[in-house]
């Protein structure tokens, strides 16, 4: 377990030395290349390829995550577990609302690499996971750990990129349409969440 965990760790680094060496490269103005940002990571070329398959979904992952503030930086000093939620819903919501042809392409171009390589290598960063865990940390503790699992999957699976896009072309909501929505999809997820943990407090085991 703690080898995968360490497996896992490292790979995080590697991707986030990738990021901050493409990103450094973009505002320098120099030839932007997965080569020249290897070199500048000091990572090896073959790594760099097995984490980003060409420049351009590079520079698109660097662009977004430069965009992307910290959990901790985006919850604040919100103690309401519902208002620490809205915070991450809110600000997925609106980062796509704000640039949308930005990301249609970017979820274009992942889409695209998934099909290239069946799914084997993964580009996207999976920053909204990490955003609902740390919102949903006041009643960490009192859940199980599949019960917090499949609450912070559940918020994910109706944050972002996917079901805003999801929203406006097969709903064919508006923006203010797909905004209601977003919202009460998620304070239904939340209602389950809380009112199961209400029945863990009631009844403890």
């Amino acid at each position: 377990m703690q080898m995968t965990e360490g497996r896992v760790q490292q790979k995080a680094r590697t991707r986030r030395d990738l990021l901050e060496a493409a990103r450094r490269l973009m505002d320098s103005g120099d030839t932007f290349s997965v080569n020249a940002v290897a070199d500048a990571a000091g990572i090896s070329r073959a790594t760099a390829y097995r984490y980003f398959p060409d420049a351009d979904a590079l520079m698109l992952e660097a662009a977004l995550d430069s965009h992307v503030p910290s959990p901790e930086e985006l919850v604040g000093d919100a103690q309401d577990v519902r208002e620490r939620v809205h915070r991450v819903r809110h600000f997925l919501f609106q980062a796509v609302q704000d640039a949308e042809n930005f990301y249609r392409r970017y979820l274009a171009r992942v889409l695209d690499n998934s099909v290239q390589t069946d799914g084997s290598r993964q580009i996207r960063g999976g920053r909204r996971i990490p955003m609902y865990e740390h919102a949903l940390a006041p009643v960490r503790e009192e859940l199980s750990q599949a019960a917090l699992r499949d609450l912070v999957l559940s918020l994910s699976a109706v944050s972002g990129v996917e079901s805003f896009i999801a929203l406006k072309d097969a709903c064919r909501a508006d923006d203010e349409t797909a905004r209601r929505i977003s919202i009460g999809l998620i304070d239904a997820i939340l209602d389950k969440g809380l009112r199961d943990l209400e029945d863990v407090r009631l009844n403890p085991a």
